[in-house]
């Protein structure tokens, strides 16, 4: 029985990067989870290639701290501990606080426009719904909101840092343990969000994400149960 699901089978990139995003993508989505092991002949027979390839994207992997070699067992997935999950939120505190500076400067009338509507989405889901149903209704349109805010920063560069960094969240479920406990503040965060795009005040929404991302810190560090391990954890 195949370890991985739909492994793809294009060719378009060097089998080394398919085979590593592919691995990279199921450890932050939960399929290969924490504490797991795997072989490089177990990812050779899924993919229908030599070792080598395979060799060579573990290597990435272990570099990039997603793995660890386990002598006898091959490859285990690495968990990450509070105090760096604790960094990469204050990673993304200062990658998203930069990309909203640049979307108040640049976001175009279209784009102000899809976000007023996912505002007004979002009424009408806090009218008509309340409790999980609710959450559940308002997770896709918060995403929905994000993804056009920070797409309209116009750099590349800041937007991959910024959807590689949310994998992350979503592998240990960050937003899910921050949204249910103030979900209508996250909805007059964003409001106050786009009056400071629609006036081209890129200060003031830097200050607003700043507040809502210290809040949001906050709350994980909180619920998350890890209070203790970061008490003295300076989220700057």
């Amino acid at each position: 029985m195949p370890l991985l699901k739909n492994v793809p089978d294009i060719r378009t990139k060097p089998m080394r990067e398919i085979i590593y995003e592919h691995l990279r993508k199921a450890i932050l989505r939960g399929e290969l989870k924490t504490d797991s092991t795997f072989t490089d002949a177990e990812i050779a027979q899924d993919f229908g290639v030599s070792r080598t390839p395979v060799r060579e994207a573990v290597q990435k992997l272990e570099a990039d701290g997603f793995i660890e070699r386990i002598s006898m067992k091959g490859n285990r997935v690495r968990g990450i501990s509070p105090y760096e999950l604790a960094h990469c939120l204050a990673v993304r505190k200062a990658i998203e606080t930069l990309a909203v500076r640049y979307t108040a400067l640049r976001i175009t009338a279209e784009e102000l426009e899809q976000l007023r509507d996912l505002l007004e989405e979002a009424d009408r889901v806090f009218a008509k719904y309340s409790g999980e149903e609710l959450l559940e209704r308002f997770f896709p349109v918060v995403k929905s909101f994000n993804h056009v805010v920070f797409e309209a920063c116009r750099s590349k560069i800041l937007t991959t840092l910024i959807w590689t960094q949310r994998e992350v969240f979503d592998r240990y479920r960050v937003m899910r343990i921050t949204l249910p406990n103030r979900p209508h503040k996250s909805l007059s965060r964003r409001k106050e969000l786009y009056m400071a795009f629609m006036n081209r005040d890129h200060e003031k929404a830097c200050a607003i994400w700043t507040e809502h991302l210290n809040e949001s810190f906050a709350i994980w560090r909180e619920k998350s149960g890890l209070g203790k391990d970061l008490e003295d954890f300076m989220f700057f």
